[in-house]
Protein backbone atom coordinates (compact mmCIF):
# COMPACT_ATOMS: atom_id res chain seq x y z
CA UNK A 1 0.00 0.00 0.00
CA UNK A 2 0.77 3.63 -0.82
CA UNK A 3 1.16 5.60 2.16
CA UNK A 4 1.42 9.47 1.69
CA UNK A 5 2.84 11.89 4.58
CA UNK A 6 4.32 15.11 5.70
CA UNK A 7 5.44 16.18 8.84
CA UNK A 8 5.21 20.09 10.30
CA UNK A 9 7.58 20.47 13.22
CA UNK A 10 7.06 23.69 15.92
CA UNK A 11 9.11 24.44 18.70
CA UNK A 12 7.07 22.48 21.12
CA UNK A 13 5.03 20.63 19.01
CA UNK A 14 5.11 18.30 16.31
CA UNK A 15 2.51 17.22 13.37
CA UNK A 16 2.38 14.28 10.97
CA UNK A 17 -0.65 13.57 8.42
CA UNK A 18 -0.78 10.02 6.79
CA UNK A 19 -3.48 9.58 4.05
CA UNK A 20 -4.29 5.82 2.66
CA UNK A 21 -6.82 5.79 -0.23
CA UNK A 22 -8.90 8.73 0.89
CA UNK A 23 -8.72 8.02 5.06
CA UNK A 24 -6.58 10.93 6.64
CA UNK A 25 -4.60 9.62 9.95
CA UNK A 26 -3.41 12.92 12.41
CA UNK A 27 -0.99 12.40 14.96
CA UNK A 28 0.75 15.15 17.15
CA UNK A 29 3.19 15.00 19.91
CA UNK A 30 2.06 11.28 20.38
CA UNK A 31 5.27 9.07 19.59
CA UNK A 32 4.13 5.98 21.08
CA UNK A 33 0.97 6.95 18.47
CA UNK A 34 3.30 7.41 15.91
CA UNK A 35 4.88 3.86 16.35
CA UNK A 36 1.74 1.94 16.86
CA UNK A 37 0.41 3.31 13.29
CA UNK A 38 3.99 2.64 11.70
CA UNK A 39 4.14 -0.59 13.30
CA UNK A 40 0.95 -1.34 11.20
CA UNK A 41 2.31 0.60 8.29
CA UNK A 42 5.44 -1.31 7.95
CA UNK A 43 4.83 -2.91 4.63
CA UNK A 44 3.64 -0.14 2.67
CA UNK A 45 5.65 2.09 0.86
CA UNK A 46 5.87 5.87 2.06
CA UNK A 47 5.82 8.73 -0.17
CA UNK A 48 6.45 12.53 0.63
CA UNK A 49 7.58 15.84 -0.72
CA UNK A 50 11.36 16.34 0.22
CA UNK A 51 11.08 13.71 2.52
CA UNK A 52 14.83 11.73 1.85
CA UNK A 53 15.76 14.85 3.15
CA UNK A 54 13.62 16.12 6.01
CA UNK A 55 10.15 13.98 7.09
CA UNK A 56 12.26 10.51 6.57
CA UNK A 57 14.99 11.95 8.97
CA UNK A 58 12.28 12.93 11.78
CA UNK A 59 10.45 10.03 11.40
CA UNK A 60 13.29 8.20 11.94
CA UNK A 61 13.97 9.98 15.06
CA UNK A 62 10.74 10.16 16.52
CA UNK A 63 10.50 6.12 16.37
CA UNK A 64 14.08 5.78 17.54
CA UNK A 65 13.09 7.79 20.94
CA UNK A 66 14.51 11.29 19.86
CA UNK A 67 11.36 13.57 21.77
CA UNK A 68 12.79 17.12 20.42
CA UNK A 69 12.12 16.83 16.88
CA UNK A 70 12.56 20.59 16.40
CA UNK A 71 15.84 19.95 17.53
CA UNK A 72 16.20 17.68 14.44
CA UNK A 73 14.09 20.00 12.29
CA UNK A 74 16.80 22.95 12.90
CA UNK A 75 20.08 20.61 12.33
CA UNK A 76 18.69 19.44 8.60
CA UNK A 77 17.38 23.51 7.49
CA UNK A 78 20.85 24.40 8.57
CA UNK A 79 22.69 21.92 6.54
CA UNK A 80 24.23 19.99 9.79
CA UNK A 81 25.16 16.20 9.27
CA UNK A 82 21.73 14.33 11.13
CA UNK A 83 23.14 10.49 11.76
CA UNK A 84 19.08 9.51 11.67
CA UNK A 85 17.89 7.04 8.45
CA UNK A 86 14.27 5.43 8.00
CA UNK A 87 15.21 1.91 6.91
CA UNK A 88 11.87 0.84 5.05
CA UNK A 89 11.10 1.57 1.34
CA UNK A 90 10.08 5.58 0.77
CA UNK A 91 9.65 7.27 -2.29
CA UNK A 92 10.30 11.38 -2.50
CA UNK A 93 8.04 13.06 -5.27
CA UNK A 94 10.89 15.94 -5.65
CA UNK A 95 13.73 13.28 -6.82
CA UNK A 96 15.32 14.52 -9.66
CA UNK A 97 13.16 17.56 -10.14
CA UNK A 98 15.21 21.06 -11.37
CA UNK A 99 16.61 23.16 -8.50
CA UNK A 100 14.29 25.37 -7.27
CA UNK A 101 10.71 23.37 -7.95
CA UNK A 102 9.41 22.67 -4.42
CA UNK A 103 6.14 21.70 -3.51
CA UNK A 104 4.23 25.13 -3.07
CA UNK A 105 5.60 26.24 -6.53
CA UNK A 106 4.73 23.37 -7.86
CA UNK A 107 1.00 23.53 -6.69
CA UNK A 108 1.11 27.31 -7.89
CA UNK A 109 2.02 25.76 -11.40
CA UNK A 110 -0.93 23.84 -11.06
CA UNK A 111 -3.34 26.53 -10.13
CA UNK A 112 -3.69 25.24 -6.86
CA UNK A 113 -4.27 27.14 -2.97
CA UNK A 114 -0.52 28.05 -2.33
CA UNK A 115 -2.03 29.67 1.27
CA UNK A 116 0.87 28.70 3.76
CA UNK A 117 -0.30 28.50 7.94
CA UNK A 118 -0.24 31.72 9.72
CA UNK A 119 1.39 29.33 12.44
CA UNK A 120 4.97 31.12 13.12
CA UNK A 121 7.06 27.87 12.92
CA UNK A 122 9.31 29.48 15.21
CA UNK A 123 6.29 30.09 18.13
CA UNK A 124 7.24 30.34 21.47
CA UNK A 125 5.03 28.28 23.02
CA UNK A 126 2.74 25.48 22.20
CA UNK A 127 0.10 25.59 19.77
CA UNK A 128 -3.76 26.37 21.09
CA UNK A 129 -6.31 23.89 19.81
CA UNK A 130 -6.95 26.04 17.36
CA UNK A 131 -3.83 26.75 15.92
CA UNK A 132 -3.30 22.90 15.97
CA UNK A 133 -6.66 22.42 13.70
CA UNK A 134 -5.14 24.91 11.57
CA UNK A 135 -1.91 23.53 11.41
CA UNK A 136 -3.42 20.47 10.43
CA UNK A 137 -5.84 21.30 7.72
CA UNK A 138 -2.64 23.02 6.21
CA UNK A 139 -0.84 19.73 6.60
CA UNK A 140 -3.40 18.19 4.96
CA UNK A 141 -3.48 20.00 1.91
CA UNK A 142 0.10 19.35 1.58
CA UNK A 143 -0.20 16.04 1.40
CA UNK A 144 -3.07 15.70 -0.81
CA UNK A 145 -1.44 17.95 -3.21
CA UNK A 146 2.54 15.28 -2.72
CA UNK A 147 -0.38 12.76 -4.06
CA UNK A 148 -1.27 14.56 -6.63
CA UNK A 149 2.33 15.74 -8.04
CA UNK A 150 2.89 11.72 -7.75
CA UNK A 151 0.09 10.59 -9.92
CA UNK A 152 1.86 13.18 -12.18
CA UNK A 153 5.43 12.00 -12.11
CA UNK A 154 3.87 7.84 -11.38
CA UNK A 155 5.88 6.80 -14.75
CA UNK A 156 8.63 8.07 -13.25
CA UNK A 157 8.44 6.02 -10.35
CA UNK A 158 7.10 2.86 -12.50
CA UNK A 159 9.76 3.04 -14.03
CA UNK A 160 12.73 2.55 -10.91
CA UNK A 161 10.79 -0.58 -9.89
CA UNK A 162 10.61 -1.66 -13.90
CA UNK A 163 14.42 -1.40 -13.64
CA UNK A 164 14.82 -3.38 -10.51
CA UNK A 165 12.86 -6.16 -11.87
CA UNK A 166 14.47 -6.28 -14.97
CA UNK A 167 17.62 -6.29 -13.88
CA UNK A 168 17.09 -7.81 -10.47
CA UNK A 169 18.57 -5.70 -8.45
CA UNK A 170 17.34 -4.84 -4.31
CA UNK A 171 14.17 -3.66 -3.82
CA UNK A 172 16.29 -0.49 -1.73
CA UNK A 173 17.47 0.30 -5.19
CA UNK A 174 13.79 2.18 -6.17
CA UNK A 175 15.53 5.07 -3.47
CA UNK A 176 17.86 5.64 -6.15
CA UNK A 177 18.02 7.99 -8.98
CA UNK A 178 18.07 6.89 -12.93
CA UNK A 179 21.88 7.64 -13.14
CA UNK A 180 22.32 5.48 -10.33
CA UNK A 181 20.62 2.61 -11.04
CA UNK A 182 22.36 3.01 -14.34
CA UNK A 183 26.01 2.53 -12.51
CA UNK A 184 24.26 -0.83 -11.12
CA UNK A 185 22.99 -2.04 -14.03
CA UNK A 186 26.55 -1.29 -16.07
CA UNK A 187 28.58 -2.91 -13.12
CA UNK A 188 30.70 0.14 -12.40
CA UNK A 189 32.95 0.02 -9.71
CA UNK A 190 34.74 2.56 -7.03
CA UNK A 191 38.22 1.25 -8.71
CA UNK A 192 40.19 4.19 -9.58
CA UNK A 193 40.99 5.97 -13.27
CA UNK A 194 43.81 8.26 -14.39
CA UNK A 195 43.92 11.85 -13.69
CA UNK A 196 43.67 12.48 -17.51
CA UNK A 197 40.00 14.28 -18.25
CA UNK A 198 41.41 16.56 -21.29
CA UNK A 199 43.36 13.96 -22.50
CA UNK A 200 41.31 13.90 -25.48
CA UNK A 201 40.99 10.80 -27.92
CA UNK A 202 39.33 11.63 -31.26
CA UNK A 203 37.01 10.07 -33.78
CA UNK A 204 39.44 8.91 -36.77
CA UNK A 205 36.91 9.37 -39.55
CA UNK A 206 37.22 12.74 -38.49
CA UNK A 207 38.55 15.02 -41.59
CA UNK A 208 40.88 17.56 -40.00
CA UNK A 209 41.47 19.70 -43.42
CA UNK A 210 38.56 21.03 -43.85
CA UNK A 211 37.51 21.80 -39.43
CA UNK A 212 38.65 25.27 -39.43
CA UNK A 213 41.49 26.22 -37.27
CA UNK A 214 40.40 28.20 -34.85
CA UNK A 215 38.06 25.33 -33.74
CA UNK A 216 40.81 23.15 -33.77
CA UNK A 217 43.15 25.65 -32.10
CA UNK A 218 40.62 26.09 -29.15
CA UNK A 219 40.53 22.18 -27.96
CA UNK A 220 43.84 21.70 -28.42
CA UNK A 221 45.04 24.91 -26.11
CA UNK A 222 42.66 23.56 -23.81
CA UNK A 223 44.07 20.09 -23.77
CA UNK A 224 47.58 21.60 -23.83
CA UNK A 225 47.14 24.04 -20.68
CA UNK A 226 45.72 21.31 -18.69
CA UNK A 227 48.31 18.91 -19.59
CA UNK A 228 50.32 21.79 -18.06
CA UNK A 229 48.72 21.82 -14.82
CA UNK A 230 45.73 24.49 -15.83
CA UNK A 231 42.74 24.25 -13.57
CA UNK A 232 40.07 21.91 -15.06
CA UNK A 233 37.03 24.31 -13.89
CA UNK A 234 38.65 26.99 -15.61
CA UNK A 235 39.35 25.86 -18.21
CA UNK A 236 36.28 23.66 -18.93
CA UNK A 237 34.50 26.78 -18.75
CA UNK A 238 36.17 28.72 -21.89
CA UNK A 239 33.89 29.01 -24.76
CA UNK A 240 34.93 29.81 -28.03
CA UNK A 241 32.79 32.15 -30.05
CA UNK A 242 32.93 32.02 -34.12
CA UNK A 243 31.40 31.99 -37.23
CA UNK A 244 30.66 28.61 -39.62
CA UNK A 245 28.66 29.05 -42.87
CA UNK A 246 27.36 32.75 -41.61
CA UNK A 247 26.09 31.63 -38.34
CA UNK A 248 27.32 33.01 -35.21
CA UNK A 249 28.38 29.52 -33.03
CA UNK A 250 29.65 28.60 -29.58
CA UNK A 251 32.24 25.78 -28.65
CA UNK A 252 33.26 24.39 -26.14
CA UNK A 253 32.27 21.47 -22.79
CA UNK A 254 28.73 21.73 -23.01
CA UNK A 255 27.85 21.09 -27.03
CA UNK A 256 27.49 22.90 -29.85
CA UNK A 257 25.18 25.82 -30.61
CA UNK A 258 24.36 28.34 -33.64
CA UNK A 259 21.62 29.96 -35.35
CA UNK A 260 20.89 32.97 -37.49
CA UNK A 261 19.51 35.20 -35.03
CA UNK A 262 15.30 37.29 -35.38
CA UNK A 263 14.64 34.76 -38.33
CA UNK A 264 11.40 33.74 -39.36
CA UNK A 265 10.46 32.34 -42.66
CA UNK A 266 8.26 29.70 -44.72
CA UNK A 267 9.80 27.35 -47.73
CA UNK A 268 11.90 23.74 -47.56
CA UNK A 269 14.03 22.94 -43.93
CA UNK A 270 15.45 19.70 -43.13
CA UNK A 271 15.41 18.82 -39.86
CA UNK A 272 18.98 16.63 -39.71
CA UNK A 273 18.82 15.13 -35.78
CA UNK A 274 21.21 12.28 -34.77
CA UNK A 275 19.61 9.39 -33.82
CA UNK A 276 20.73 8.80 -30.00
CA UNK A 277 23.87 10.62 -30.77
CA UNK A 278 25.92 10.89 -27.57
CA UNK A 279 25.03 6.59 -26.45
CA UNK A 280 25.99 6.23 -30.58
CA UNK A 281 29.26 7.83 -29.89
CA UNK A 282 30.04 5.91 -26.48
CA UNK A 283 29.66 2.63 -28.28
CA UNK A 284 31.23 3.45 -31.84
CA UNK A 285 34.36 5.26 -30.06
CA UNK A 286 34.47 3.15 -27.05
CA UNK A 287 33.61 6.41 -25.04
CA UNK A 288 32.19 4.44 -22.16
CA UNK A 289 33.29 4.99 -18.75
CA UNK A 290 36.15 3.10 -17.84
CA UNK A 291 34.46 2.79 -13.68
CA UNK A 292 32.17 -0.26 -15.62
CA UNK A 293 33.61 -3.44 -15.21
CA UNK A 294 31.87 -4.51 -18.62
CA UNK A 295 31.52 -1.73 -20.93
CA UNK A 296 30.20 -4.27 -23.54
CA UNK A 297 26.49 -4.48 -21.32
CA UNK A 298 26.07 -0.64 -23.08
CA UNK A 299 26.16 -1.88 -26.22
CA UNK A 300 23.77 -4.72 -24.93
CA UNK A 301 21.49 -2.13 -23.46
CA UNK A 302 20.98 -0.47 -27.06
CA UNK A 303 20.02 -3.00 -28.87
CA UNK A 304 17.88 -4.89 -26.96
CA UNK A 305 16.58 -1.02 -26.48
CA UNK A 306 16.28 -1.28 -30.50
CA UNK A 307 14.87 -4.85 -30.68
CA UNK A 308 11.92 -3.65 -28.02
CA UNK A 309 11.46 -0.56 -29.98
CA UNK A 310 10.89 -2.58 -33.04
CA UNK A 311 8.63 -5.05 -31.37
CA UNK A 312 6.74 -2.22 -30.09
CA UNK A 313 7.02 -3.88 -26.41
CA UNK A 314 6.77 -1.01 -23.49
CA UNK A 315 9.43 -2.26 -22.06
CA UNK A 316 11.84 -0.12 -24.54
CA UNK A 317 11.75 2.52 -21.97
CA UNK A 318 13.32 1.06 -19.34
CA UNK A 319 16.34 0.37 -21.42
CA UNK A 320 16.03 3.88 -22.92
CA UNK A 321 16.34 5.55 -19.60
CA UNK A 322 19.70 3.63 -18.82
CA UNK A 323 20.76 4.56 -21.57
CA UNK A 324 19.96 8.40 -21.64
CA UNK A 325 21.34 8.70 -17.53
CA UNK A 326 24.14 7.36 -18.35
CA UNK A 327 26.40 10.27 -19.95
CA UNK A 328 24.88 12.44 -17.81
CA UNK A 329 26.54 10.11 -15.28
CA UNK A 330 29.78 10.43 -16.19
CA UNK A 331 30.61 13.78 -15.46
CA UNK A 332 28.91 13.57 -11.83
CA UNK A 333 31.79 12.80 -9.19
CA UNK A 334 29.31 11.44 -7.03
CA UNK A 335 28.04 8.57 -9.23
CA UNK A 336 30.13 5.27 -10.04
CA UNK A 337 29.95 5.95 -13.50
CA UNK A 338 32.24 8.86 -12.82
CA UNK A 339 34.60 9.07 -16.10
CA UNK A 340 34.90 12.81 -16.87
CA UNK A 341 37.94 11.89 -19.54
CA UNK A 342 35.15 9.76 -21.51
CA UNK A 343 32.44 12.45 -21.30
CA UNK A 344 34.80 15.60 -22.69
CA UNK A 345 35.32 13.17 -25.58
CA UNK A 346 31.70 12.66 -26.32
CA UNK A 347 31.16 16.08 -26.31
CA UNK A 348 34.02 17.54 -28.02
CA UNK A 349 33.81 14.66 -30.64
CA UNK A 350 30.15 15.44 -30.63
CA UNK A 351 30.75 19.06 -32.04
CA UNK A 352 33.62 18.40 -34.33
CA UNK A 353 31.59 15.78 -36.22
CA UNK A 354 28.53 18.08 -36.19
CA UNK A 355 31.18 20.49 -37.80
CA UNK A 356 31.89 18.62 -40.06
CA UNK A 357 28.68 17.78 -41.37
CA UNK A 358 27.84 21.70 -41.80
CA UNK A 359 30.77 21.85 -43.95
CA UNK A 360 30.29 18.81 -46.44
CA UNK A 361 26.61 19.87 -46.70
CA UNK A 362 27.34 24.11 -46.90
CA UNK A 363 27.39 24.29 -50.91
CA UNK A 364 23.70 22.73 -51.03
CA UNK A 365 21.67 24.28 -48.58
CA UNK A 366 21.80 27.27 -46.01
CA UNK A 367 22.72 26.52 -41.85
CA UNK A 368 19.83 28.07 -39.90
CA UNK A 369 20.45 26.01 -36.71
CA UNK A 370 22.89 23.58 -35.06
CA UNK A 371 22.24 22.18 -31.86
CA UNK A 372 23.85 19.83 -29.70
CA UNK A 373 22.99 16.62 -32.08
CA UNK A 374 21.28 18.21 -34.91
CA UNK A 375 20.97 20.87 -37.50
CA UNK A 376 18.04 22.81 -39.72
CA UNK A 377 19.14 23.83 -43.01
CA UNK A 378 16.93 25.77 -45.74
CA UNK A 379 17.23 23.73 -49.03
CA UNK A 380 16.26 24.34 -52.99
CA UNK A 381 14.11 21.38 -54.25
CA UNK A 382 17.07 20.88 -56.89
CA UNK A 383 19.80 19.91 -54.65
CA UNK A 384 17.32 17.68 -51.82
CA UNK A 385 18.68 14.40 -53.23
CA UNK A 386 22.26 15.61 -53.11
CA UNK A 387 21.81 16.62 -49.53
CA UNK A 388 20.51 12.88 -48.45
CA UNK A 389 23.45 11.40 -50.25
CA UNK A 390 25.69 13.67 -48.03
CA UNK A 391 23.87 12.49 -45.02
CA UNK A 392 23.38 8.66 -46.14
CA UNK A 393 27.24 8.90 -46.67
CA UNK A 394 28.50 10.58 -43.50
CA UNK A 395 26.27 8.19 -41.65
CA UNK A 396 28.13 5.37 -42.73
CA UNK A 397 31.43 6.72 -42.29
CA UNK A 398 30.64 7.59 -38.70
CA UNK A 399 28.16 4.44 -38.44
CA UNK A 400 25.99 7.15 -36.97
CA UNK A 401 21.82 7.07 -37.89
CA UNK A 402 20.01 10.50 -38.52
CA UNK A 403 16.83 10.76 -38.49
CA UNK A 404 15.37 13.56 -41.38
CA UNK A 405 12.45 15.66 -41.21
CA UNK A 406 10.97 18.18 -43.72
CA UNK A 407 10.16 21.74 -42.07
CA UNK A 408 7.17 24.02 -43.91
CA UNK A 409 8.19 27.30 -41.11
CA UNK A 410 10.40 28.93 -38.32
CA UNK A 411 10.44 31.52 -36.13
CA UNK A 412 13.80 31.41 -33.92
CA UNK A 413 15.02 34.69 -31.62
CA UNK A 414 18.15 32.91 -31.20
CA UNK A 415 19.38 28.92 -30.53
CA UNK A 416 17.63 28.73 -27.63
CA UNK A 417 14.22 30.03 -28.41
CA UNK A 418 12.74 28.89 -31.29
CA UNK A 419 9.53 27.68 -32.81
CA UNK A 420 9.19 24.56 -35.85
CA UNK A 421 6.22 23.60 -37.86
CA UNK A 422 7.29 20.14 -39.20
CA UNK A 423 5.91 18.92 -43.01
CA UNK A 424 2.86 16.62 -40.48
CA UNK A 425 1.65 19.70 -38.64
CA UNK A 426 3.73 19.17 -35.50
CA UNK A 427 5.22 21.91 -33.56
CA UNK A 428 8.54 21.91 -32.27
CA UNK A 429 9.13 24.83 -29.51
CA UNK A 430 12.23 25.76 -27.30
CA UNK A 431 12.69 28.38 -24.69
CA UNK A 432 10.52 31.39 -24.55
CA UNK A 433 8.06 29.34 -26.89
CA UNK A 434 8.24 25.86 -25.23
CA UNK A 435 4.98 26.42 -23.62
CA UNK A 436 2.57 27.50 -26.42
CA UNK A 437 0.02 24.70 -25.00
CA UNK A 438 0.31 24.69 -21.62
CA UNK A 439 2.46 24.93 -18.10
CA UNK A 440 3.36 21.72 -15.98
CA UNK A 441 4.12 21.43 -12.73
CA UNK A 442 7.40 22.41 -12.95
CA UNK A 443 7.25 25.37 -14.93
CA UNK A 444 3.72 28.13 -15.60
CA UNK A 445 4.33 31.74 -15.13
CA UNK A 446 3.43 33.71 -18.04
CA UNK A 447 2.81 31.23 -20.08
CA UNK A 448 0.45 33.75 -22.56
CA UNK A 449 3.81 34.74 -24.06
CA UNK A 450 4.72 31.48 -25.65
CA UNK A 451 1.09 30.84 -26.69
CA UNK A 452 0.91 34.54 -28.42
CA UNK A 453 4.60 33.94 -30.05
CA UNK A 454 3.58 30.73 -31.54
CA UNK A 455 0.49 31.61 -32.52
CA UNK A 456 1.33 34.98 -33.99
CA UNK A 457 4.63 33.81 -35.94
CA UNK A 458 3.54 30.36 -37.09
CA UNK A 459 -0.21 30.46 -37.30
CA UNK A 460 -0.36 34.54 -38.00
CA UNK A 461 -2.89 35.03 -35.35
CA UNK A 462 -2.61 38.59 -33.93
CA UNK A 463 -1.53 38.96 -30.24
CA UNK A 464 -4.88 40.53 -29.19
CA UNK A 465 -6.64 37.61 -30.68
CA UNK A 466 -5.02 34.51 -28.34
CA UNK A 467 -5.65 36.57 -25.43
CA UNK A 468 -9.17 37.65 -25.66
CA UNK A 469 -9.55 34.06 -26.55
CA UNK A 470 -7.99 32.48 -23.49
CA UNK A 471 -9.86 35.18 -21.40
CA UNK A 472 -13.12 34.44 -22.59
CA UNK A 473 -12.63 30.70 -22.13
CA UNK A 474 -11.66 31.22 -18.47
CA UNK A 475 -8.20 29.94 -19.10
CA UNK A 476 -6.34 31.93 -16.47
CA UNK A 477 -3.67 29.74 -15.83
CA UNK A 478 -1.38 31.36 -18.64
CA UNK A 479 -1.55 34.84 -17.62
CA UNK A 480 -0.03 33.68 -13.70
CA UNK A 481 3.11 35.08 -12.63
CA UNK A 482 4.68 32.81 -10.27
CA UNK A 483 6.53 34.91 -7.74
CA UNK A 484 9.47 33.21 -5.55
CA UNK A 485 11.70 34.82 -3.05
CA UNK A 486 14.81 33.01 -3.61
CA UNK A 487 17.40 31.78 -0.86
CA UNK A 488 19.58 34.87 -1.19
CA UNK A 489 16.62 37.15 0.10
CA UNK A 490 14.63 38.18 3.08
CA UNK A 491 11.17 38.83 2.33
CA UNK A 492 8.21 39.39 -0.01
CA UNK A 493 6.22 42.32 -0.21
CA UNK A 494 3.49 43.94 -1.94
CA UNK A 495 2.65 47.91 -2.17
CA UNK A 496 -1.37 48.16 -1.14
CA UNK A 497 -3.23 51.39 -1.12
CA UNK A 498 -3.95 54.53 -2.56
CA UNK A 499 -1.02 56.37 -4.84
CA UNK A 500 -0.70 58.91 -1.66
CA UNK A 501 -1.08 56.72 0.73
CA UNK A 502 0.67 53.15 0.35
CA UNK A 503 2.23 50.71 2.54
CA UNK A 504 4.43 47.64 2.18
CA UNK A 505 2.88 44.38 3.53
CA UNK A 506 5.08 41.29 3.95
CA UNK A 507 3.58 38.16 2.49
CA UNK A 508 4.58 34.80 2.05
CA UNK A 509 7.46 33.34 -0.03
CA UNK A 510 5.96 31.97 -3.18
CA UNK A 511 2.86 33.74 -4.40
CA UNK A 512 0.43 33.85 -7.43
CA UNK A 513 0.55 37.09 -9.13
CA UNK A 514 -1.90 38.80 -11.73
CA UNK A 515 -1.43 42.16 -13.48
CA UNK A 516 -4.67 44.13 -12.45
CA UNK A 517 -6.22 47.05 -13.49
CA UNK A 518 -7.61 47.51 -9.82
CA UNK A 519 -5.47 50.91 -8.92
CA UNK A 520 -4.98 49.87 -5.34
CA UNK A 521 -2.85 46.97 -5.88
CA UNK A 522 0.46 48.07 -6.89
CA UNK A 523 4.09 46.65 -6.88
CA UNK A 524 5.43 43.43 -5.71
CA UNK A 525 8.70 42.81 -4.19
CA UNK A 526 11.96 40.42 -2.69
CA UNK A 527 13.97 42.60 0.03
CA UNK A 528 17.53 41.74 0.89
CA UNK A 529 18.74 44.18 3.10
CA UNK A 530 17.20 47.57 2.55
CA UNK A 531 17.02 47.12 -1.21
CA UNK A 532 13.46 46.07 -2.32
CA UNK A 533 13.88 44.49 -5.86
CA UNK A 534 10.66 44.35 -8.16
CA UNK A 535 9.66 40.76 -9.62
CA UNK A 536 10.12 40.32 -13.37
CA UNK A 537 7.73 40.88 -15.69
CA UNK A 538 4.98 42.42 -13.24
CA UNK A 539 2.53 45.29 -13.87
CA UNK A 540 3.01 48.55 -12.00
CA UNK A 541 -0.19 47.07 -10.16
CA UNK A 542 -0.21 43.83 -9.41
CA UNK A 543 -2.97 41.61 -6.97
CA UNK A 544 -1.96 38.31 -5.19
CA UNK A 545 -3.54 35.58 -5.31
CA UNK A 546 -2.91 31.95 -3.37
CA UNK A 547 -6.27 30.79 -3.41
CA UNK A 548 -7.51 28.39 -5.69
CA UNK A 549 -7.21 30.10 -9.17
CA UNK A 550 -10.73 29.10 -10.57
CA UNK A 551 -11.99 31.33 -7.59
CA UNK A 552 -9.85 34.66 -9.20
CA UNK A 553 -12.43 37.24 -10.45
CA UNK A 554 -11.00 37.75 -14.31
CA UNK A 555 -12.41 40.92 -14.27
CA UNK A 556 -9.70 41.90 -12.21
CA UNK A 557 -7.06 41.51 -15.52
CA UNK A 558 -5.65 44.41 -17.06
CA UNK A 559 -5.59 42.42 -20.39
CA UNK A 560 -3.48 45.75 -22.16
CA UNK A 561 -0.61 44.77 -19.74
CA UNK A 562 -0.32 41.22 -21.33
CA UNK A 563 -1.09 42.74 -24.74
CA UNK A 564 1.67 44.63 -24.47
CA UNK A 565 4.49 42.25 -22.59
CA UNK A 566 4.06 40.01 -25.23
CA UNK A 567 4.54 42.72 -27.72
CA UNK A 568 8.12 43.39 -25.96
CA UNK A 569 8.76 39.88 -26.52
CA UNK A 570 8.30 39.71 -30.68
CA UNK A 571 11.56 40.35 -32.70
Amino acid sequence: MVIFYDFEVLKYDWLVVFKENNKYTTIYNDIEKLKSYMDRAKCSILVGFNNYHYDDIILSALLLGHNNPYEISNKIIQNEKVYYKLNMITLDVMQELPLGVGLKSSQANLGMSIVETPIDFNLDRKCTDEEMQLLIKYCKNDVTDTEKLFKIREDYFISKFEIKEEFNLPIECVKNTRAVLASKVLKCSNKPIANDRLHIDYDKNINWDIIPDDIKNFFKKCEYDYRCGGNYEEIESRKLKTTICGVKHVFGFGGIHGAIEKYNASGYFLHIDVSSYYPSLIIVDGYMSRKSTKPELFTILRSMRYKLKAEKNPKEKIYKILINATFGAMKSKYNLLFDPKQANNICINGQIILTQLILELKDYCQLIQSNTDGLVVKYQLHNYNTIIKIVKDFEKRFNLTFDIDKINKIAQRDVNNYAIQFENGKIEAKGRFSKYESGNFMQNTLTIIDRCLVNYYIFNKPIEDTIIEAYKKNDLLPFQIIAKMGSTYEGMYYEYGLEDDTKLIETQKVNRVFATNDKKYWGIYKRKGDSYQKIANTSDHNIIHNEDIKSFDKSKLDLNYYIALVKKNLY
